[in-house]
């Protein structure tokens, strides 16, 4: 048998190379599974490690645009988690590629979000346009940040309004942090959708278009069999049962809606629990 991981208890080992070879590779949700708002969640890394050495290639999948996948990455890796930008996929990635094919490459953007997504925004070719003008918008993107204002929610309803493409990485209500369940980016959403009568095109988690971007980063042959490690039964294990994976759902933290009518392949309730 392999050996695990300097410091992984064997317990840990040993269950996670079982479930490993049930599939040929992970995509691994960040918010939740790996962090609470970038602060590590004890055994995740270890966990984490496991899988590496089994052998097994994972991705990190995530609806965050928050800060730039070469960010994510840094932080992953001064958490002891080998990473590059390349392993982490964003719902900002999709939602820029479904926004080119929308108004094409040097489009005018109103975007909602953090300073590191309006990086991503503009880096990617488009012009991003400040809140007072909103009238020559071809494309709404919204995003969460803690600043979220009356201001925003105007230039961004109105240019929706005014028939600017209106696209979101989610709809998740809530985001896990260490204090508890924070407004999500969906809570942002659904006020521009209240406020312009449009429904946002969603590029992220629980849509398809972020799962074949994931697949695809795997770098596995087609029929593959890959599994999604996420805490949200509705985003991640039923967006990943409808794009033909597995889920497995981490559900510590409680940002899962119970009501959901879906039915993880495993379940488990931290990552912790898996050393009893």
């Amino acid at each position: 048998m392999r050996s695990p991981p300097t410091g992984l208890m064997p317990q840990l080992y040993c269950w996670l190379v079982a479930l490993a070879d049930s599939y040929d590779g992970f995509l691994i949700d960040l918010d939740g599974v790996v962090w609470l708002g970038h602060e590590p969640i004890e055994g995740a890394a270890k966990a984490i490690a496991a899988l590496a050495a089994a052998g097994k290639p994972f991705v990190f999948v995530t609806n965050s645009p928050r800060v730039t996948p070469a960010e994510q990455a840094r932080i992953l890796r001064e958490q002891g988690i080998e990473a590059d930008e390349d392993r982490v996929v964003t719902a900002g990635d999709t939602l820029l590629e479904l926004t080119r094919k929308e108004i094409g490459e040097a489009g005018k953007v109103y975007a909602i979000g953090t300073s590191g997504f309006l990086e991503q925004v503009e880096g990617a070719g488009f012009q991003l346009l400040p809140a007072e003008r909103w009238q020559e918008a071809e494309a709404v993107l919204v995003t969460g940040h803690p600043r979220f204002d009356y201001d925003e929610l105007k230039a961004a309803s109105m240019a929706a309004r005014a028939g600017a493409f209106l696209a979101t990485i989610g709809r998740d209500p809530t985001m896990p942090m260490p204090d508890g369940l924070w407004p999500g980016t969906g809570s942002i959403v659904a006020a521009v959708e209240a406020a312009s009568g449009r429904t946002a095109v969603v590029a992220g988690k629980p849509e398809r278009p972020i799962f074949d971007l994931g697949v695809r980063r795997l770098g596995l042959p087609e029929g593959a069999r890959v599994a999604m490690i996420g805490d949200r039964l509705d985003t991640d294990v039923g967006g990943a049962q409808q794009a033909g994976l597995e889920g497995i759902l981490v559900a510590g933290n409680e940002s899962h809606n119970p009501e959901t009518q879906v039915t993880p392949n495993h379940n488990i309730s931290s990552l912790l629990d898996l050393t009893d």
